[in-house]
């Protein structure tokens, strides 16, 4: 028994590894199946081999690596998981592990993210002191059901484009013209904030 929790724990750590090495390649998108797969792994590891509050930490690693605000949904129902495992820990050491109030501040935070209905762009920028303005399709689930085909296709259609000063311009266009390809509107980081320098 103990070799099947050994083998789901270092799954874990191999996909986390893999996790890690497709945000530096630029790639971050790679990672929504992979923290699936994650989540899955954590919740068939025994307590007895990972305490909850060991679990809550990975989930962090894994929330570490996707892009949160371009998958809100999945980053909360990871959240929400991560909450119950704080919930179930008997640790006190809040500089060292995640207390339940800073993990519902993070759910309150996505929560607000996605209430396009009530809280507004402007509104969520004020709150949570972001400064760059953003398209709102980027709230809403449209947006995150289509994201990792959307971004499949751009880095398809990039290939081997270098991913270095100005990438940013051939990705929004080519993001554009993907989204736009599936009936989705999107206007570009430069496009909504013309005073600001994008390299």
């Amino acid at each position: 028994m103990v070799g099947k929790e050994d083998d789901k724990a270092q799954r874990f750590i191999a996909i986390v590894d893999e996790m890690r090495k497709n945000s530096q390649d630029m790639r971050q998108w790679k990672n929504i199946p992979l923290a699936n797969e994650c989540v899955q792994l954590l919740k068939e590891i025994d307590a007895t081999e990972e305490p909850p509050i060991g679990k809550a930490l990975a989930c962090g690693a894994v929330i570490s690596q996707l892009p949160e605000y371009d998958v809100p949904r999945l980053v909360l129902s990871i959240l929400k998981y991560k909450l119950e495992l704080v919930r179930q820990s008997d640790e006190q050491d809040s500089e060292r592990y995640p207390t339940e109030e800073e993990v519902q501040a993070d759910i309150q935070r996505l929560e607000d993210y996605i209430d396009t209905e009530y809280v507004s762009v402007s509104d969520f920028m004020k709150q949570y002191d972001r400064h760059l303005r953003f398209a709102a399709v980027e709230r809403t689930p449209q947006w995150e059901d289509n994201y990792y085909e959307v971004e499949q296709e751009c880095d398809r259609r990039l290939g081997d484009t270098p991913r270095g000063m100005g990438f940013c311009f051939a990705y929004w266009s080519t993001l554009r013209e993907v989204l736009s390809e599936r009936g989705i509107i999107w206007q570009s980081p430069h496009e909504l904030n013309p005073r600001v320098m994008f390299d």
